[in-house]
Protein backbone atom coordinates (compact mmCIF):
# COMPACT_ATOMS: atom_id res chain seq x y z
CA UNK A 1 0.00 0.00 0.00
CA UNK A 2 1.77 3.28 -0.99
CA UNK A 3 0.99 5.76 1.61
CA UNK A 4 1.23 8.87 -0.98
CA UNK A 5 -1.47 7.11 -3.16
CA UNK A 6 -3.39 6.30 0.04
CA UNK A 7 -3.29 9.76 0.87
CA UNK A 8 -4.32 11.16 -2.39
CA UNK A 9 -7.78 9.30 -2.54
CA UNK A 10 -8.21 10.12 1.04
CA UNK A 11 -7.81 13.68 0.23
CA UNK A 12 -10.18 12.97 -3.13
CA UNK A 13 -12.70 11.31 -1.42
CA UNK A 14 -12.85 13.97 0.82
CA UNK A 15 -13.31 16.96 -1.69
CA UNK A 16 -15.97 14.71 -3.42
CA UNK A 17 -18.10 14.27 0.15
CA UNK A 18 -21.43 15.37 -0.27
CA UNK A 19 -23.66 13.73 2.43
CA UNK A 20 -26.95 12.37 1.77
CA UNK A 21 -25.45 11.31 -1.69
CA UNK A 22 -23.59 8.43 -3.07
CA UNK A 23 -20.95 10.81 -2.62
CA UNK A 24 -20.03 10.25 0.75
CA UNK A 25 -15.94 10.05 1.87
CA UNK A 26 -16.13 6.27 3.07
CA UNK A 27 -18.22 5.53 -0.77
CA UNK A 28 -15.89 7.29 -2.46
CA UNK A 29 -12.67 6.18 -0.47
CA UNK A 30 -13.65 2.51 -0.57
CA UNK A 31 -15.08 2.59 -4.68
CA UNK A 32 -18.38 1.92 -4.30
CA UNK A 33 -20.00 1.77 -7.57
CA UNK A 34 -23.85 1.90 -6.67
CA UNK A 35 -26.48 0.03 -9.55
CA UNK A 36 -30.39 0.10 -8.42
CA UNK A 37 -31.95 -2.05 -9.91
CA UNK A 38 -35.84 -1.00 -8.85
CA UNK A 39 -38.07 -2.93 -10.94
CA UNK A 40 -36.59 -6.38 -9.04
CA UNK A 41 -36.19 -4.23 -5.91
CA UNK A 42 -32.57 -4.79 -5.62
CA UNK A 43 -29.49 -2.74 -5.28
CA UNK A 44 -25.91 -3.95 -6.12
CA UNK A 45 -23.03 -2.64 -4.57
CA UNK A 46 -19.46 -2.88 -6.33
CA UNK A 47 -16.21 -2.42 -5.04
CA UNK A 48 -12.25 -3.42 -5.49
CA UNK A 49 -10.71 -5.67 -2.70
CA UNK A 50 -7.96 -3.19 -1.17
CA UNK A 51 -5.32 -3.46 1.66
CA UNK A 52 -7.03 -0.78 3.74
CA UNK A 53 -10.45 -3.68 4.59
CA UNK A 54 -7.54 -5.66 5.38
CA UNK A 55 -7.47 -6.96 9.65
CA UNK A 56 -3.94 -7.81 11.15
CA UNK A 57 -4.51 -11.19 9.48
CA UNK A 58 -4.79 -10.36 6.22
CA UNK A 59 -8.64 -11.47 5.43
CA UNK A 60 -11.49 -8.64 4.99
CA UNK A 61 -12.30 -7.42 8.00
CA UNK A 62 -15.85 -8.30 9.37
CA UNK A 63 -16.71 -4.64 10.05
CA UNK A 64 -16.14 -3.60 6.57
CA UNK A 65 -18.06 -6.76 5.50
CA UNK A 66 -21.14 -5.54 7.04
CA UNK A 67 -20.56 -2.00 6.28
CA UNK A 68 -21.11 -3.14 2.90
CA UNK A 69 -23.89 -5.24 3.62
CA UNK A 70 -25.46 -2.23 5.86
CA UNK A 71 -25.10 0.32 3.23
CA UNK A 72 -26.62 -2.00 0.32
CA UNK A 73 -29.84 -2.96 2.58
CA UNK A 74 -30.25 0.96 3.71
CA UNK A 75 -29.71 2.21 -0.25
CA UNK A 76 -32.48 -0.75 -1.36
CA UNK A 77 -34.75 0.64 1.41
CA UNK A 78 -34.19 4.27 0.51
CA UNK A 79 -34.47 3.61 -2.82
CA UNK A 80 -37.97 1.41 -3.12
CA UNK A 81 -39.87 3.19 -0.34
CA UNK A 82 -38.85 7.24 -0.84
CA UNK A 83 -37.50 7.27 2.78
CA UNK A 84 -34.27 7.02 4.39
CA UNK A 85 -34.10 3.89 6.69
CA UNK A 86 -31.56 2.98 9.49
CA UNK A 87 -30.59 -0.65 10.85
CA UNK A 88 -32.19 -2.05 13.70
CA UNK A 89 -30.26 -5.33 14.00
CA UNK A 90 -27.86 -6.86 11.58
CA UNK A 91 -26.52 -10.19 11.39
CA UNK A 92 -23.51 -11.42 9.19
CA UNK A 93 -22.66 -15.04 8.39
CA UNK A 94 -19.19 -15.22 7.19
CA UNK A 95 -18.15 -18.04 4.78
CA UNK A 96 -14.92 -16.87 3.09
CA UNK A 97 -12.75 -13.93 2.19
CA UNK A 98 -10.42 -12.21 -0.86
CA UNK A 99 -7.46 -11.22 -0.68
CA UNK A 100 -8.04 -8.80 -4.24
CA UNK A 101 -10.51 -8.82 -7.13
CA UNK A 102 -13.96 -7.00 -6.58
CA UNK A 103 -16.63 -7.32 -4.22
CA UNK A 104 -20.52 -7.77 -5.38
CA UNK A 105 -22.82 -6.95 -2.56
CA UNK A 106 -26.66 -7.31 -3.90
CA UNK A 107 -29.43 -6.66 -1.38
CA UNK A 108 -33.01 -7.56 -1.88
CA UNK A 109 -36.12 -7.72 0.90
CA UNK A 110 -37.23 -10.77 2.28
CA UNK A 111 -40.50 -8.80 3.73
CA UNK A 112 -41.39 -5.25 3.69
CA UNK A 113 -43.38 -3.57 6.09
CA UNK A 114 -45.18 -0.16 6.82
CA UNK A 115 -42.00 1.36 8.84
CA UNK A 116 -40.07 -2.10 9.72
CA UNK A 117 -38.37 -3.72 6.77
CA UNK A 118 -36.32 -7.11 6.28
CA UNK A 119 -33.68 -7.52 3.97
CA UNK A 120 -30.39 -10.02 3.25
CA UNK A 121 -27.26 -8.66 1.38
CA UNK A 122 -25.36 -11.53 -0.67
CA UNK A 123 -21.58 -10.73 -0.65
CA UNK A 124 -19.42 -13.12 -3.60
CA UNK A 125 -16.27 -11.97 -4.84
CA UNK A 126 -15.84 -11.70 -8.67
CA UNK A 127 -16.16 -15.75 -9.30
CA UNK A 128 -19.04 -16.35 -8.04
CA UNK A 129 -18.07 -17.55 -4.64
CA UNK A 130 -20.01 -16.35 -1.54
CA UNK A 131 -18.27 -14.17 0.97
CA UNK A 132 -21.00 -13.55 3.65
CA UNK A 133 -24.68 -12.94 3.42
CA UNK A 134 -26.16 -10.38 5.67
CA UNK A 135 -29.53 -10.03 7.04
CA UNK A 136 -31.12 -6.97 8.68
CA UNK A 137 -34.22 -5.33 10.59
CA UNK A 138 -34.43 -1.61 9.23
CA UNK A 139 -36.76 1.28 10.82
CA UNK A 140 -37.89 3.68 7.91
CA UNK A 141 -37.74 7.42 8.67
CA UNK A 142 -40.49 9.80 8.06
CA UNK A 143 -40.54 11.05 4.52
CA UNK A 144 -36.86 12.97 3.30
Amino acid sequence: MDPKQLSEKAIQAAENHQTGTDSTFLYSFLDFSFEYLTEEEKVRITCPVSEVMFNPIGFLHGGIVMYIADTAMAHLCASVIGSPSVSLEVKTQFFRTAREGTIEAEAYFTKRGGTIQFAECMLRDEKGSELAKVSGTFYTMGSK
